[in-house]
């Protein structure tokens, strides 16, 4: 399964564009969620979920589980937007509360053993310092995942981004074809 992660607010982004809707699920994270409470509950208590019964409760095995994690967001002036960076502080349980040593740095444990990478769409008017800010960010947040990074794409608008999306995965099926 697949995971495609978004901010899109006009709401018309929900699979039906897909030729296969059946390998991917769409999260769109405009949502009334509570942000992260800092709790530490889903590592300790309640071994892999959220405390908060709200739509990101389970974020951590959403996004673990993934294999291919497609991520459109919005830049907030150098970051993700805050509807998706919420997402990501829920997922922490998606790591486990230990560590280990990998290229001299001190990484989280991955709960789930999944082959991952990750493809970032971000939209918006954005600066050169910004566009170098995110690339920056989301390379240490694959780096601490443990996935990989397939790309950074950038997009003047919500509409573009989401063209990109059935662009990227149009062209992944051509690969796999091969």
């Amino acid at each position: 399964m697949n995971l495609l992660l978004h901010d899109i607010k006009d709401g018309t982004f929900t699979g039906a564009e897909l030729t296969e809707p059946d390998s991917w699920k769409i999260i769109n994270t405009n949502v009334n969620a509570v942000p992260c409470r800092g709790c530490f509950d889903c590592w300790l208590k309640n071994k892999g979920y959220c405390f908060y019964k709200d739509i990101f409760r389970f974020a951590g095995r959403e996004l673990a589980t993934a294999e291919h994690r497609f991520v459109i967001s919005e830049m907030t002036y150098g970051g993700l937007s805050a509807p998706v960076k919420r997402f990501f502080d829920r997922s922490i349980s998606g790591s486990l509360p230990f560590f280990k040593f990998s290229k001299g740095e001190v990484h989280h444990m991955r709960r789930y053993k999944i082959k991952q990478s990750f493809t970032f769409c971000i939209y918006g008017q954005t600066t050169e310092l910004e566009k170098e800010t995110i690339k920056a960010y989301v390379k240490r947040l694959c780096v601490n995942g443990g996935s990989e990074l397939k790309g950074i794409l950038f997009a003047e608008d919500a509409q573009s981004a989401k063209n990109m999306f059935l662009h990227f995965i149009n062209e992944e099926k051509l690969k796999e074809a091969e």
